[in-house]
């Protein structure tokens, strides 16, 4: 199942444009396959799409737990 955040997601549209075969890898595991445990749809459930930083990559749990508090 896809994502909701995918049309709008800065990561599945524009990241990783030199490393293609990293973010097909990453988009199919977070984006359109287990989307709940990706960093950003996270922060985006708890604190809403102004609070997800640009620059946050799917599996960057961590950072993500830490933004949301």
């Amino acid at each position: 199942m896809d994502c909701k955040c995918l049309p709008g997601c800065p990561f599945f549209n524009d990241r990783m444009d030199s490393m293609p075969s990293t973010a097909n890898i990453m988009k199919k595991k977070y984006c359109q396959g287990s989307f709940e445990s990706c960093a950003r749809f996270m922060i985006f459930s708890k604190l809403g799409k102004p609070a997800v930083p640009t620059d946050l990559f799917p599996n960057e749990v961590e950072k993500a737990k830490s933004i949301i508090g």
